[in-house]
C-alpha cells in the first residue's frame, strides 16, 4: 500500500515561513543535497492544496535555468502533481498537474490502494497540511528542523486537533545544523 508523507522544513520555533509569508528554506549543502535526492526517489506523486501548488508553480518551472535548479528541479517538474481545489481548475502553469477528482479523504484512500506506484508526499502548504492532518491521512511525518527562530509566521502544527502516537523511523543531523526527524504513524 502506498503511503502519504508530510515532508516539510520548519524553524526551531515551528514556522514554515516568516511573518509576511516569505518562505525561508534550509542552508544548502552536499549533505542535504544527497539526502534530498534519496528522499525524493521514494515519491511519484506530489499532493497539494491550491495555495501551495500556486507558490511552487511560480518557482519550479523556471528553476532549471537557475544555479540551484538541477536534480531537484527535474524531480519537481517531472513528477505528477495532484491538486485539491474547489475553485481553481486552471493548472496549466506547471506540467504534470491534475485536479483531484473528489473529496480529500476519498481521493487519498483510492490513491493509497493503487497497486502500482511509489509513495505520495505533501511538500508545501502548511494550511493544507493541517487539513490533511485533521483528516488523519498522513502515514509518516518527515520534518527537517532548521537551526533558526522565525519569531512568527505560519505554523505547521497548529489547529489540526489530532492526537496520535508516532514511532521514530530516522533521525539525522546535517552538516548545516538542520535536524531531520522521521516518524511513522501508529495505527
Amino acid at each position: 500500500m502506498r503511503k502519504l508523507v508530510l515532508s516539510m522544513f520548519v524553524s526551531l520555533d515551528g514556522y514554515t515561513e516568516v511573518p509576511g509569508g516569505e518562505f525561508v528554506g534550509p542552508a544548502w549543502s552536499s549533505d542535504l543535497d544527497a539526502w534530498t535526492a534519496s528522499h525524493a526517489d521514494r515519491f511519484d506523486t506530489l499532493v497539494y492544496g491550491y495555495g501551495g501548488w500556486r507558490a511552487m508553480s511560480e518557482y519550479w518551472p523556471h528553476a532549471e535555468q537557475q544555479a540551484e535548479g538541477g536534480q531537484v528541479a527535474d524531480f519537481m517538474n517531472s513528477t505528477r502533481k495532484l491538486v485539491f481545489s474547489r475553485e481553481h481548475t486552471d493548472l496549466d502553469a506547471w506540467q504534470n498537474s491534475e485536479l483531484a477528482d473528489g473529496p480529500l479523504a476519498e481521493v487519498i484512500a483510492a490513491e493509497k490502494q493503487r497497486e502500482t506506484g511509489k509513495d505520495m508526499v505533501v511538500f508545501a502548504g502548511a494550511r493544507f497540511a493541517q487539513t490533511v492532518m485533521r483528516a488523519d491521512l498522513f502515514d509518516e511525518y518527515a520534518i527537517l528542523t532548521l537551526p533558526q527562530l522565525f519569531g512568527g509566521g505560519q505554523r505547521l502544527f497548529e489547529n489540526h486537533g489530532l492526537r496520535r502516537e508516532l514511532s521514530l523511523i530516522e533521525s539525522k543531523v546535517f552538516d548545516t545544523g538542520a535536524v531531520l526527524s522521521r516518524y511513522g504513524v501508529n495505527r
